[in-house]
């Protein structure tokens, strides 16, 4: 395997330059790389792997870069997958890992997460078109004999196959745990309906359709049953068949969970790098979060979907292909995230099952876009490194590093607000504690997945993180202490 490997990279590099192979050798630790679309591409990679960055700049002071290897042990991460994308091809693919970390290549399938969206919503211009099924109709006929409950929706103001997709639905449960394998798995209507062995409440109609974004897992799940009711097809062939082989993403798949002959796949981790029980979870919710795939299979799908709406393919017609992407609320569309006028415009998606976390983004002018798959908790700080990392060799108009000018704290009421502080709405796996300590110079924050990130002060009451991009505000609840992390709000833990 190991010679197979050097060998891949001495092709992927000028045959004239074997020190430069043995450096980039060096920061990938075991890597397997794709032949390059463009030439010079083996430069580049070598400039990314050794080139992350973080999400924050601090004015006055010298860029900071990291090598691969320095972040995968940072976060935790024992491996990585990147695909990168230029002129509507793919330009390179590689797997980044721990050199103690299991084999992992091209080929190592990940979990995507709530990535699956956007296939979802492809899932459904496809089938829209067979007249089995409506965007804009209510999908009570598609869920017969059952149906949603009463809730807010009305005969005026319907739940549709569109607005779960554009989550305008008023739908409820944001996103779901997964499930041990070891544990009974529950069906997709269980789910929906919060019947045991679900882990999650009931799916509920609480706002208007239409009236407003409310990101909803519950939401794509009830799309999920309309969409194999309507055309009595189990979701995970509709998705081979109109979707996976259409694209030639030959490695994907929406098993859940996969065949045990499968061994090809990455194990996720925990924030703390053990690993997750089984290797990974099973969601039965394959529409809002089941994809297995690759990098370079979500290369392919952003490809895809870029190039239909460009100049229109057999996969979708541009008609079709700008209805996908034509965000409602939010900037949402069906499945993705739009955002952008002219060269800056894109689409994009981050995913984050238990032990996976991953994000991509596509240029719909350009056809420019980068992949990145992680086995990791901590993955989505080391993919938004990579994607900037990415932007920066490429010199693409987004993704840069925000700059951040330094100034004084109120000292007085900084070191008041020294000590441990709980989150009041914490999802983690682990303690809800986050740390603010002051040595007398520098100024800390422990966190409960990362552990210690310095902060820079920005004004009297305010920190960031270049680290996270987190804005840490000081702040007052009557006479308690209280801080703003990332917008989200943290009272003094008991035991501070």
């Amino acid at each position: 395997m190991e010679g197979k490997l050097m060998r891949i990279r001495l092709w992927l590099l000028p045959v004239h330059a074997s020190s430069r192979a043995l450096r980039l050798g060096a920061l990938l630790g075991v890597a397997a790389c794709s032949g390059p679309a463009h030439a010079g591409e083996s430069d580049i990679a070598e400039r990314i792997a050794s080139g992350l960055r973080q999400r924050v700049d601090i004015a006055g002071e010298a860029t900071q870069t990291f090598d691969i290897q320095q972040r995968l042990r940072r976060y935790k991460v024992s491996s990585v997958s990147v695909a990168v994308i230029r002129d509507g091809k793919i330009a390179w693919a590689g797997v980044y890992r721990q050199p103690s970390a299991p084999a992992a290549d091209t080929d190592t399938l990940y979990q995507a997460a709530s990535i699956s969206k956007g296939l979802t919503g492809a899932l459904a211009q496809r089938l829209t078109g067979s007249n089995k099924l409506q965007l804009d109709s209510s999908v009570d006929a598609c869920l017969r004999p059952w149906s949603l409950p009463s809730g807010q929706q009305s005969p005026e103001h319907p739940v549709t196959l569109r607005n779960l997709l554009n989550h305008t639905a008023g739908a409820t449960v944001s996103g779901f745990p997964g499930y041990p394998p070891s544990q009974a798995i529950p069906t997709d209507l269980q789910v929906i309906k919060g019947e045991p062995p679900s882990l999650t409440p009931a799916v509920a109609i609480q706002t208007i359709p239409g009236a407003a974004h409310a990101y909803s897992g519950g939401g794509y799940t009830i799309a999920q049953v309309a969409m194999q009711q309507c055309l009595r097809t189990p979701f995970a062939e509709l998705m081979r068949q109109q979707v996976l082989q259409p694209l030639r993403m030959r490695r994907s798949t929406f098993a859940q969970p996969l065949p045990a002959a499968e061994h090809n796949r990455a194990r996720g981790h925990y924030a703390d790098g053990s690993e997750v029980e089984g290797g990974a979870f099973v969601y039965p919710e394959l529409a809002a979060a089941g994809l297995w795939t690759t990098a370079s299979d979500l290369a392919r799908f952003a490809i895809g979907v870029q190039q239909s709406w460009k100049i229109g393919t057999a996969f979708l017609s541009t008609t079709k292909a700008r209805d996908l992407l034509t965000p409602a609320l939010n900037n949402y569309a069906q499945g993705f995230f739009v955002v952008g006028d002219g060269e800056h415009k894109r689409f994009m998606h981050s995913g984050g099952n238990t032990g996976f976390k991953s994000t991509y983004a596509m240029y719909l002018d350009s056809g420019n876009g980068v992949v990145v798959m992680t086995d990791g908790d901590n993955g989505s700080y080391l993919g938004g490194e990579i994607v900037k990392a990415v932007a920066s060799a490429y010199d693409w108009p987004d993704f840069k590093p925000r700059l951040a000018q330094t100034a004084p704290l109120d000292l007085a009421t900084a070191t008041r607000h020294v000590g441990i502080y709980q989150l009041d709405n914490f999802e983690g796996r682990f303690a809800n504690r986050y740390e603010l300590r002051f040595d007398g110079k520098d100024w800390t924050m422990v966190m409960p997945d990362i552990g210690a990130t310095r902060l820079v002060p920005t004004g009297k009451n305010s920190l960031v993180s270049p680290e996270t991009g987190d804005i840490i505000e000081l702040m007052q609840d009557g006479a308690q202490d209280l801080l703003l992390i990332g917008g989200r709000k943290a009272h003094r833990s008991p035991d501070s």
